[in-house]
Protein backbone atom coordinates (compact mmCIF):
# COMPACT_ATOMS: atom_id res chain seq x y z
CA UNK A 1 0.00 0.00 0.00
CA UNK A 2 2.77 2.54 0.66
CA UNK A 3 5.02 1.89 -2.30
CA UNK A 4 1.64 1.99 -4.27
CA UNK A 5 0.73 5.54 -2.60
CA UNK A 6 4.03 6.75 -3.42
CA UNK A 7 3.96 6.46 -7.12
CA UNK A 8 4.11 9.27 -9.65
CA UNK A 9 1.06 8.51 -11.56
CA UNK A 10 -1.23 7.77 -8.36
CA UNK A 11 -0.03 11.44 -6.83
CA UNK A 12 -0.98 12.89 -9.94
CA UNK A 13 -4.07 11.50 -9.83
CA UNK A 14 -4.69 12.55 -6.42
CA UNK A 15 -3.21 16.17 -7.54
CA UNK A 16 -6.48 16.03 -10.25
CA UNK A 17 -8.98 14.53 -8.18
CA UNK A 18 -8.15 17.31 -5.15
CA UNK A 19 -8.72 19.90 -7.32
CA UNK A 20 -12.24 18.52 -8.90
CA UNK A 21 -14.30 15.65 -7.27
CA UNK A 22 -12.24 15.82 -4.11
CA UNK A 23 -11.97 19.39 -3.46
CA UNK A 24 -13.53 18.81 -0.50
CA UNK A 25 -13.32 15.53 1.63
CA UNK A 26 -12.81 13.76 4.98
CA UNK A 27 -11.05 10.86 5.70
CA UNK A 28 -11.94 8.77 8.77
CA UNK A 29 -9.91 5.76 10.16
CA UNK A 30 -12.60 3.97 12.63
CA UNK A 31 -12.07 1.12 15.04
CA UNK A 32 -15.49 -1.32 15.10
CA UNK A 33 -16.67 -1.95 18.90
CA UNK A 34 -19.66 -4.25 17.73
CA UNK A 35 -21.14 -5.52 14.75
CA UNK A 36 -24.20 -7.27 14.62
CA UNK A 37 -27.05 -7.54 12.46
CA UNK A 38 -30.90 -8.76 12.22
CA UNK A 39 -30.20 -12.61 12.49
CA UNK A 40 -26.40 -12.66 13.55
CA UNK A 41 -27.07 -11.42 17.44
CA UNK A 42 -23.87 -12.85 18.69
CA UNK A 43 -22.52 -8.88 19.90
CA UNK A 44 -25.41 -7.54 20.83
CA UNK A 45 -26.01 -6.28 23.84
CA UNK A 46 -27.54 -9.08 25.66
CA UNK A 47 -30.75 -6.95 26.39
CA UNK A 48 -30.98 -6.63 23.10
CA UNK A 49 -30.89 -10.07 21.85
CA UNK A 50 -34.68 -11.09 22.62
CA UNK A 51 -36.33 -11.68 18.87
CA UNK A 52 -38.62 -9.95 18.35
CA UNK A 53 -42.30 -10.61 17.70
Amino acid sequence: MKAWRNTDRHRLAQAAGRGGVFANYRLRIAHVLRDYGLDDRAEAPADSRQAHG
